[in-house]
């Protein structure tokens, strides 16, 4: 109950979308629930008129019998609930008595008629009522769960760096795939049956009791201990459900790991070792699936014993009591109609129990927030006109410090070198620009307005990346490059494209600017690649240009061609260069060089050279300076 009341909560912002067929869905389920009383109302109807012609009189005649007892003051309650069924009752045979055939009566034409289709009218009643509900709430709950997957993608993308750094892509598949699958499990055809099996319950119910209330409390007198296996069975399936998204989990990065880095699975010889490990942990969701089932479905048996211990104690009842026949069969086939319900609610108890976990972690989710935040009254960023500054700035990821009160300035037009060995936090300063992190310490400034001020939408749009891992999409060279500006026309990517010099090879390709690139741009180049990565930033046409070793993985001629298009792109902007390739930093006007976190050395390239100082001892080991080796 706890699981349906939060999945009301929770569902309910995107109900109210859908309300009106959802509603309707409802309603046609509880008709439905309606209709599998009147089917087995018609089958009791029917048998009592073959079995007693004088079914009428009998039923006239208990009612009078009921009211008077009602007048006499015998068990009021119970006489005047009796005496309004044998009411009811009556008035029904009473209307459909000429329609209906009966024991030693002559046939008429409706009489035939109404026999011949009192039954499948109320199958067909039954089956359409049953389609209307399903469809419905298929309906919506599809909607709803496309909804939710929308939500989830747009939360996972709103985070910061440190939650993607600390969370595998398999784990986030699985957070909108597999838990909106179960989300639309439940709402798709677990929902459906909980309207209309307990409606079919309750009508069944209604009906017996109109037929004979002794009968039925003794045929449902074993229902209770049904609570008892489905409680156990609830919570086993839910461990087991945890157990195996978290083997979904690793089996999914696994399947990426392995399909993303193809070319070192490859080249060492891993597919068997990903194929074995893919296996094992498909062996173990095996395991916790076949478990589920099996505890599924021993429900089944129980069930059915305990149903079939309720007609043994209707059959004993009826000798005893002497019963009609037609009595004994209606709540035989009653007990027999109970079962599907049942075994369908312990059905939805399994629906249930994976949602309930899959509820747990998308509400989490939700529940997280970006360390990077908005500020509440953002401030709309201006052209940017004077200068950068970073104050005594400290940075760390949680350890130890990567950056340790960094100062400069950079003014406008301007163009700053970063150079240090690895780890010396190089990266970890750009990423301090875009406010991907926020320092620990200090501040950083842009025209004189602290950046966690400004609306970060307007910073970014004011920063354009080329970093050395080049990222293209799986969609077509045009939509590559207009991704650095979202509505960029045509006109405008070809333009980008020429001014990065990419517009040739484009050309060239089978549907050229509509040629698709494949996952990761892996039918182009390494130097192509990074070409329409400049076009990408051509377009977005950003003052402030940030390079992230964007020419280190190229070979020398592809490098000359990208570094022509960089110098291109980089006039008349603000610069920030981070290079390994300590040649790429001659044209930068200042240059910080980092050694852990701190700044230990700056100044233009050839004060640098001339310093004797670590960027010399970096210089000498790529052959720039030979003479300070």
């Amino acid at each position: 109950m706890n699981t349906l009341l939060e999945t009301a909560r929770f569902s309910r912002p995107y109900l109210s979308r859908y309300w009106f067929r959802f509603v309707i869905g409802i309603v046609l389920g509880i008709l439905f629930g309606a209709s599998n009383g009147l089917f087995m109302g018609s089958i009791y109807v029917i048998a009592t008129r073959l079995g007693d012609p004088a079914h009428i009189e009998k039923v006239t005649e208990q009612g009078r019998e009921a009211e008077a007892k009602k007048e006499e003051g015998e068990n009021p309650a119970l006489h005047g609930l009796k005496a309004k069924a044998t009411a009811f009752k009556e008035e029904f045979y009473v209307l459909i008595d000429p329609w209906l055939p009966l024991k030693d009566r002559a046939l008429d034409w409706k009489q035939c008629l109404g026999g011949f289709l009192l039954i499948p009218l109320a199958v067909i009643l039954r089956g359409f009522l049953g389609y209307g509900s399903s469809y419905l709430l298929a309906w919506s709950g599809q909607r709803i769960t496309n909804d939710v997957k929308i939500d989830a993608f747009r939360k996972v993308s709103s985070l910061s760096l440190d939650f993607f750094q600390k969370t595998t892509t398999g784990e986030l598949l699985a957070r909108i795939e597999n838990d909106g699958t179960a989300l639309n499990t439940f709402l798709k055809l677990g929902l459906s049956d909980l309207v209309k099996e307990p409606s079919t319950i309750f009508f069944l119910l209604g009906a017996m009791f109109l037929v004979n209330w002794k009968f039925t409390l003794i045929s449902l007198a074993f229902a209770p201990l049904c609570i008892i296996p489905t409680r156990h069975v609830a919570k086993k399936i839910r461990e087991l459900t945890r157990k195996d998204f978290t083997t979904n989990v690793g089996q999914s990065s696994i399947t990426m790991e392995s399909f993303q880095n193809v070319r070192v699975t490859k080249a060492f010889g891993l597919e068997e070792v990903h194929a074995q490990a893919f296996f094992k942990t498909g062996q173990l969701s095996a395991h916790f699936n076949i478990k589920s089932v099996q505890s599924q479905e021993m429900l089944n048996p129980i069930v059915q014993t305990l149903n079939a211990m309720g007609i043994s104690a209707v059959l004993v009842y009826a000798f005893w009591t002497h019963c009609s026949l037609a009595n004994l069969m209606f709540f035989i086939g009653a007990l027999m109609a109970f079962y599907t319900p049942f075994k369908k609610l312990n059905g939805i108890g399994v629906y249930v129990t994976r949602l309930s976990v899959a509820l747990e972690r998308l509400m989490a989710l939700f529940r997280l927030q970006p360390s990077v935040r908005e500020a509440e009254h953002p401030v709309a960023m201006g052209d940017f006109t004077r200068a950068i500054e970073f104050r005594h700035v400290s940075f760390s990821y949680g350890e130890g410090p990567v950056l340790d009160d960094i100062s400069f300035t950079l003014l406008r037009g301007r163009r700053l070198g970063l150079a240090g060995e690895s780890g010396s936090g190089k990266s970890s300063l750009l990423n301090l620009f875009f406010r991907f992190y926020d320092p620990t310490a200090g501040q950083i400034e842009i025209d004189g307005v602290p950046i966690e001020s400004l609306r970060i939408a307007d910073l970014r749009a004011h920063l354009a990346l080329v970093s050395q891992d080049i990222l293209l999409f799986n969609a077509t060279v045009a939509q590559n490059i207009a991704y650095g500006k979202i509505g960029a026309t045509r006109e405008e990517v070809i333009i980008a494209a020429r001014e990065a010099h990419a517009h040739e090879f484009i050309e060239e390709l089978p549907q050229g600017y509509d040629t698709p690139l494949g996952e990761r741009g892996i039918r182009l180049s390494g130097g192509q690649r990074q070409r329409v990565a400049i076009a990408r930033a051509f377009v977005r046409n950003a003052p402030i240009l940030v390079l992230d070793e964007a020419t280190a993985s190229l070979d020398s001629q592809s490098e000359a061609e990208v570094q022509k298009a960089i110098d291109h792109l980089a006039e008349h902007r603000t610069v920030v260069c981070v290079a390994h390739r300590l040649s790429t930093l001659r044209a930068m006007d200042h240059i910080l060089v980092l050694q852990k976190g701190r700044i230990v050395e700056q100044g233009n390239f050839d004060q640098l050279l001339a310093a004797r100082g670590i960027f010399t001892a970096m210089a000498a080991r790529q052959s720039i300076f030979p003479q300070a080796a």
